[in-house]
């Protein structure tokens, strides 16, 4: 069989129905165990992974190095991966990277994402994987510009990650007031100035919060 051609079938032994995987995260646990007794199969199908752009592979990769179990050369095969990569790959491509090189300015393809990424859902993506970046004024910037965008899960995840930054509840369900403003209007239409004013004010809010994070900072809450 060629190189791509077994990875479906290991990727569904080791961690499920893609469904679920999809929808409840993947489960990384039989993966350390198969890594431990069997290092180069784990290295070859990841590498097929890869190769097949499955962002999968990419997570797999960083959950292994976080236990010290990377294959060898996975820093190769994630940078050769980059130039091709887009959306949540190379979202889950970037974190990989910065597990394996400790270098915080792997958010930089991620905050390109965030920015633009051609489906909500990728853009989603990018928002929560900033929460594990060391915050800097180029991500509270992109994070805030996202908090005014048109779909509300990204406005929502977003605002989650800039109060992760700034400290604070990473819940924006938990800020009233400022949950009030990130929820205003709704994905199928354009919106009007007196929405296009509320989520302005939740980015400003935000934004505020985050870069003075060592401050006290008025949500709105109280």
């Amino acid at each position: 069989m060629g190189r791509g051609e077994k990875w479906p079938d290991w990727r569904r032994d080791v961690f499920g129905d893609p469904y679920l995987v999809w929808h409840d995260g993947p489960d990384f646990t039989r993966l350390l165990t198969v890594a431990r007794d069997e290092p180069d199969v784990v290295a070859r199908m990841l590498d097929a992974g890869m190769a097949a752009r499955d962002s999968l592979a990419a997570e797999s990769i960083a959950a292994l190095a976080g236990d010290g179990l990377a294959p060898p050369g996975a820093e190769a095969l994630l940078r050769a991966a980059l130039p091709a990569a887009s959306g949540t790959f190379l979202v889950r491509v970037a974190q990989a990277l910065r597990v394996l090189t400790g270098d915080e300015s792997w958010a930089e393809p991620v905050a390109s994402v965030l920015a633009e990424g051609a489906h909500w859902g990728d853009r989603i993506d990018a928002a929560i994987a900033l929460a594990g970046f060391a915050p800097t004024p180029r991500l509270v910037d992109a994070l805030a510009l996202a908090v005014r965008e048109r779909h509300y899960l990204v406005r929502y995840h977003a605002a989650n990650t800039l109060l992760r930054y700034a400290g604070r509840r990473p819940e924006v369900s938990t800020h009233p007031a400022l949950f009030a403003l990130i929820r205003s209007g709704d994905d199928d239409t354009e919106p009007d100035t007196e929405v296009t004013a509320q989520r302005a004010e939740a980015a400003r809010r935000l934004h505020t919060a985050a870069t003075l994070s060592r401050k006290s900072v008025d949500l709105g809450d109280s």
